[in-house]
């Protein structure tokens, strides 16, 4: 996200995580993307059993069992009260915390690795959330996260182009400034990967509904506005169809891979 005002940003955080809530029990079966990234980013943490995990953005908890590989116990935290509460009819985590990534309840240190996924390109100060993993991560800990960066869903931002002036989709940050809000937290050593991945979609009706059905369809700045027009509709699917192949219509995802290792001293 671009920078907005302390009190733009405050209002789109509510948004973001009423949104999520009131997606938590659609979210699983339209999670196509995110279960896939999430999956390759687990598998970036060491599977030893050992140490106590926090799993930022926890959403509705899918990938929770899984855990058990990498850890002796795990936190859960996520802004939204809903996704937390999917998430804790599992009772598999020792704690479930309702918290902004920005500012975490948790002590400094108490955490050895942290795993988060899809979740910091809704924080406007991602800076912020570095210095948090920052603080509650002790010494020769271990962190993924994964986040999307500009050029995702340019095909649907380029079909709105055509149709009206106003802001659809979100302004992912560029990689670089994501890359550089990581780098101001110099005790971690930090790796980055940027991986396209693709979803097709028969229409663009079923792109929507599944970004709805993902509680992901906020957009920072936008006004409220009804896009129900058949003709609206009409005029987008028309733009997006320039783009269709023989898998249908492409929806593309630029996500980055971030990893890092504490310095134990």
């Amino acid at each position: 996200m671009t920078a907005v005002s302390a009190e733009t940003a405050e209002g789109f955080i509510r948004q973001v995580a009423h949104s999520f809530g009131k997606a938590c029990d659609s979210y699983l079966p339209a999670a196509r993307l995110q279960q896939q990234v999430a999956l390759d980013a687990l598998a970036l943490l060491p599977a030893d059993k050992q140490g106590h995990l926090l799993d930022l953005g926890c959403g509705p908890g899918w990938i929770h069992p899984r855990f058990a590989s990498y850890c002796n116990q795990f936190s859960a935290a996520d802004l939204s009260a809903g996704m937390l509460a999917k998430a804790a009819t599992q009772q598999l985590a020792t704690n479930y915390v309702q918290a902004d990534a920005q500012q975490l309840p948790l002590a400094a240190h108490s955490v050895d690795k942290l795993f988060s996924s899809l979740m910091l390109q809704w924080c406007p100060k991602p800076a912020a959330v570095f210095a948090e993993i920052d603080r509650i991560l002790a010494p020769g800990g271990r962190v993924v996260l994964t986040t999307l960066v500009d050029g995702t869903l340019a095909e649907l931002k380029q079909a709105f182009a055509r149709v009206d002036t106003l802001a659809h989709v979100n302004h992912f940050l560029p990689a670089a400034a994501v890359v550089a809000a990581a780098e101001s937290v110099s005790t971690i050593n930090w790796q980055f990967e940027q991986r396209c991945y693709p979803l097709f979609y028969p229409d663009v009706v079923s792109l929507a509904r599944e970004l709805k059905a993902l509680g992901a369809n906020q957009v920072a700045g936008r006004q409220s506005r009804g896009l129900t027009g058949k003709g609206y509709w009409q005029s987008l699917a028309a733009a997006y169809d320039d783009n269709r192949t023989t898998l249908g219509l492409p929806a593309s995802y630029q996500v980055l891979i971030i990893s890092g290792y504490k310095n134990a001293n």
